[in-house]
């Protein structure tokens, strides 16, 4: 007889990963991974939930799906963005998995799924639209070296593609387009082992970082388009690195990072505290949007001359929470204080487990 507990069969509980092989990755560290474990383990638990219903089942879905990709893609498409970012996170739901169950069928679908995309060619126009792929880099990065030398090899060729972009583009603005370049290349870097790529993140950053964020906590983005929805923005990518790095480095490494003082007082904490009252109390601390924007483009926007609402950036602070305890008073407003509302979310507050 097969017992069932939480949603898992004996069987697969009993699955075993090679823990060496699948750490360090992109997704969460080892310390995470045993605190979720431990979750998973209970009869029931909020994470649990979310695991069962955000990941393991938007993969189960799937399994027995095909996945294709045309070799080249319209970055100006939305039905190509759209397709791409499905199916990227498709891959990061098998990887993800495959993490938390140890069972094979996950492990094969995600190497399946990305040996389809070795024809994709990397022709996009921008870094922000390679954001697409993160997903499955992330996920990648979890099975990378565990699978067969055979099949990284082919991976790997097109994982470069996408860095290859990157290295192109070069385009190292001062607001989030550079932050989001920076955290491709930490990202991709970590992912591929490669260091030319590491070293450009860790060259360019200091100097760059300067003329981004300022000390009376405003950020190039905030200056410049005049709207709260880019300052979060530009803060996203700030809180993708302190992840990684809390990943690669550990907490102790990640915080000093949040709180450095980067010039006369600039931290990307402070930008995050400058932004919380208009968070907490946006009927105290209004902010028309856009209204001096340099970005003629903006004009145009749905949202231009309107009101800050915080609610359409709360997927910024399911990132920062990990590195800022304080932001839970923003989760008790706009997430109902629920810690596991989305999976980002829950694998910030696991740290605070």
């Amino acid at each position: 007889m097969t017992l069932l507990w939480g949603g898992f069969t004996a069987s697969s509980i009993k699955a075993q990963i090679d823990v060496d092989k699948v750490f360090p990755n992109a997704v969460m560290s080892k310390e995470i991974y045993d605190k979720a474990k431990a979750e998973l383990a209970k009869a029931e638990s909020p994470f649990k939930t979310l695991f069962e219903t955000a990941i393991k089942a938007e993969s189960d879905k799937t399994l027995n799906e095909k996945t294709w990709c045309k070799p080249n893609y319209n970055d100006a498409s939305q039905a190509d963005k759209e397709y791409i970012k499905r199916e990227m996170n498709r891959i990061y739901y098998h990887c993800v998995t495959y993490l938390m169950t140890g069972e094979q069928k996950y492990l094969d679908k995600a190497v399946a799924n990305l040996k389809v995309w070795k024809s994709n060619v990397a022709n996009h126009r921008s870094n922000i639209n390679e954001t697409h792929y993160t997903p499955a880099i992330e996920g990648y990065s979890i099975i990378r070296n565990v699978i067969s030398e055979a099949d990284r090899k082919i991976i790997d060729n097109w994982v470069n593609k996408r860095l290859q972009v990157f290295k192109d583009d070069n385009d190292l603005r001062i607001n989030n387009w550079g932050t989001c370049l920076l955290h491709q290349f930490y990202l991709y870097g970590t992912v591929l082992d490669d260091k030319a790529a590491l070293n450009y993140f860790k060259t360019n950053y200091p100097q760059w970082v300067k003329k981004n964020l300022f000390p009376n906590g405003v950020t190039t983005d905030l200056l410049g388009r005049d709207a709260f929805a880019y300052h979060s923005y530009d803060l996203l990518f700030f809180a993708k690195i302190c992840h990684l790095k809390g990943i690669l480095e550990g907490y102790e490494a990640a915080d000093a990072f949040y709180v450095q003082d980067v010039n006369w007082g600039a931290s990307i904490k402070k930008c995050v505290d400058f932004w919380k009252p208009f968070l907490l109390e946006p009927a105290k601390y209004p902010h028309l949007e856009f209204v001096n924007t340099e970005y003629a483009p903006d004009k145009n926007r749905n949202d231009y001359n309107k009101p800050y609402n915080p609610g359409g950036t709360v997927y910024v602070v399911d990132e920062l929470y990990e590195m800022d305890k304080d932001l839970k008073r923003v989760i008790d407003m706009y997430r109902s204080g629920n810690e596991f509302a989305t999976w980002r979310l829950g694998l910030s507050a696991l740290r605070w487990k």
